[in-house]
């Protein structure tokens, strides 16, 4: 890599998170046309100072894939299994993967870094979850409950909803509060099987 490419692009990652648009390279590069642009992220890609994600969005090595999933759709919450190992509430899930959640058509991205997959859910159940550094993360409580959803749809998970999720650290208050928006099905079968 160049060194003007690396001082550029080492100065802006912290605050871009590692990820960067087709658009914030052309604003970053903005002294260079489109075809020097293309050129250097050709160079960049080779070098490996940045992956490509998908058509218009790369990342440095280092990013993560939390950053790189809220960047792909920022209204997206991290949930499911990705949240769950995150409080400690169960062992490893694949390190390289990421689960959110979102309104709309459910979404694979894979890349070099890993796989984000992002799942489907009715706008009346896209509640439950924060904002943390610029990303929306599920709380427990709703990662546990979409978890079960996903189940419950016919999803299968790397680990085992029966034995391998401490469901003692969740708030029962909370998840009635939280299955109140689910159809009766889903609600019965929750209570008759995950229940805490």
């Amino acid at each position: 890599m160049y060194m003007k490419d690396g001082i550029l692009l080492e100065k802006w990652s912290e605050s871009m998170k590692g990820v960067f648009t087709l658009a914030d390279l052309r604003v970053l590069y903005s002294d260079i046309s489109d075809d020097g642009l293309y050129r250097k992220l050709k160079r960049m890609l080779a070098a490996q100072d940045l992956i490509k994600v998908k058509r218009g969005l790369y990342a440095r090595p280092s990013a993560s894939l939390v950053n790189i999933s809220a960047r792909i759709e920022p209204a997206a919450y991290i949930s499911t299994g990705t949240v769950l190992e995150r409080c400690m509430m169960m062992g490893s899930i694949p390190a390289r993967r990421v689960q959110a959640v979102k309104v709309g058509r459910p979404r694979t991205c894979k890349c070099a870094l890993g796989v984000i997959e992002h799942l489907s859910v009715a706008k009346h159940l896209f509640f439950g979850f924060t904002k943390e550094d610029g990303v929306c993360v599920a709380t427990p409580e709703k990662a546990w409950i979409d978890t079960c959803y996903f189940a419950y749809k016919g999803r299968a998970f790397s680990f085992d909803l029966d034995t391998d999720v401490d469901k003692d650290r969740l708030d029962d208050k909370l998840l009635t509060e939280y299955l109140e928006p689910y159809d009766a099905r889903f609600r019965e079968h929750f209570n008759r099987n995950w229940r805490t």
